[in-house]
This record gives structure tokens, sequence and C-alpha cells, in this order.
């Protein structure tokens, strides 16, 4: 009886430390997001989108550079940061969080590409002491889809993802050309890294919460998500914007999704200017 009694007692007390080692993979932080920099000054921070890399913001680092710390951030899932488990948008931004919170000099100039400015912007909202100017690059915060169009896409996504994905960057290509390369790069990644991703960006919507946004905001947007005949109003609601208090709107000329790798010139010209705060109202670079 006692060797039974003991035995109960020790399984007891091994499920209880199973529970809790459990409990704690459910809510410990991820690890801060890998990160380098290079230059000195004010620190600006530029985080890549979905599929994308660290290398693709280099032509526009290098500018920044001059007069800038500039730190490129690997979102989780790619390059060297180590993707959440379990994935969630609230664990994404813990991840970016971690790694703002060990760049010294207080608040950073915050820049988010795509899916990268969905994640930047929601740092902004709930750490606005990390933030203290936000740039969106072709960054929406809810994604101009009615329910049936996103249950369409999500159930595409399980059945055809190599088809899904290859139509969508290859539409983000300025041309044809380039957006085969930029299939040809996400077709390299792992599926189980990029699936979560697609369904975070089909299901997340911070339109709602965008007013909490304290910080100035610059958007910086090709013809492809606010054409020439469109008015600013239509481009700034279908991304979600309408509830920023403090917004800058820019449109770059001969570019695709991509504006770091077409226009790295104009679109760091347009950061510095922001970040710097030495223009008021709509900047223009063109």
């Amino acid at each position: 009886m006692k060797l039974a009694s003991f035995l109960l007692r020790l399984a007891l007390v091994l499920a209880a430390v199973a529970l809790a080692m459990l409990g704690a993979r459910a809510v410990s932080p991820p690890p801060a997001a890998a990160h380098y920099a290079f230059g000195t000054g004010p620190a600006i921070v530029l985080v890549h989108g979905l599929g994308s890399s660290s290398a693709h913001w280099l032509r526009t680092a290098r500018i920044l550079a001059r007069r800038h710390r500039v730190e490129l951030v690997d979102l989780p899932g790619h390059g060297d940061s180590a993707m959440p488990d379990p994935f969630s948008l609230e664990q994404a931004e813990a991840s970016l969080d971690r790694a703002l919170a060990s760049i010294a000099g207080g608040p950073v100039v915050l820049v988010g590409h795509s899916l990268g400015g969905l994640i930047a912007a929601a740092e902004a909202i709930d750490h606005p002491s990390r933030v203290r100017a936000l740039v969106l690059v072709e960054a929406p915060l809810k994604q101009d889809l009615d329910p049936n169009e996103r249950a369409q896409l999500l159930a595409a996504l399980d059945g055809d993802y190599r088809g899904v994905v290859r139509d969508a960057y290859e539409s983000f290509g300025r041309d044809s050309a380039q957006g085969a390369a930029l299939w040809a790069e996400v077709s390299a990644l792992d599926p189980s890294l990029i699936k979560p991703w697609i369904r975070l960006a089909l299901s997340t919507d911070l339109s709602s919460r965008a007013a909490a946004i304290g910080a100035p905001v610059l958007a910086v947007m090709a013809a492809r998500s606010w054409a020439n005949d469109q008015p600013w109003s239509a481009a700034r609601d279908a991304m979600g914007y309408r509830a920023i208090a403090n917004l800058t709107p820019i449109r770059l000329e001969g570019c695709g999704h991509f504006v770091m790798l077409d226009r790295p010139e104009a679109l760091a010209t347009a950061i510095e200017r922001f970040a710097d705060a030495r223009t008021n109202g709509a900047i223009a670079v063109r």
C-alpha cells in the first residue's frame, strides 16, 4: 500500500509539472527578433514583409545610415528569427518589441513594409513609448475583402498553396520579371512558416484600433494601392487608415509593391524627411 500511495503521489506531481510546463510554453515570450545595425545617429528600424528578407532593405538602409543608426529586423520565421510556437499576432509583436527594447537611445522611427507594417502598427498601438514615428510602406491594416472572399482564400491556401502564393507574389512585381523573381524567393521558404503568416494577414483587422496610434504616421504607397485617379480618402479607407489622427500620405510613382527595391532613393528621402520632421503635410517625393 505504501508503494502504491507513493506512486500515486509521484504521478500527481509529474502531472502537475507537465501542466506547468505546458502553461509556460503557452505564455512564455518569444525570443527577440534577430536584428542587425549599422550607421550612427537616431535609430530607424526597418521591418521587411512576408516571404521577404532584410536584404530587400539594404539599398534604402545604406542611404539612411549616412545620418542614422539603421536596424534591420528579421520577422519571426524569417532569416535568423525563430518562429513562435504557438504563433499569433501577439507573439509576433512581442518578438519585435523585445528587439526594440534592446535598442539604445529611446523611441525609434519604426518602418514596416507590407505585413511587417501590420506588426509595426500593432507595436505602435500597444507600446507607444517605443515608437516616435511610424512609416507604413504598402502596409494595409486590414484586407479589403468581404467574408466570402476571405473564406475562399483561406480554403484555397490549404488546397493550392503554391498557386495562391505564386499569383500573389507575381502580382507584387513592378513587371513580370520582378514578379517571377519574388515568387522564386518565397517558393524556396518552408510553407509551414509562411501559411500561418498568410492566415494572420487575412484574418487581422487593426483598423478599429488605429485611433490608438499616437505617433505621427507616414503612409508610403505605390499606384497599385493608391491609383492616380483615386481619391486619397478611398485609398485610406481601403488600407484601414481612416482612424489614424496624424497621417501623412505619399504616393511613389514607377514602382510595385516592393517599393524599397524599385525606388530606394526616393523611399529613403521620404523616410528621412519624415523622421527629421523637416516638412509638414504632404511630402513631395516623386
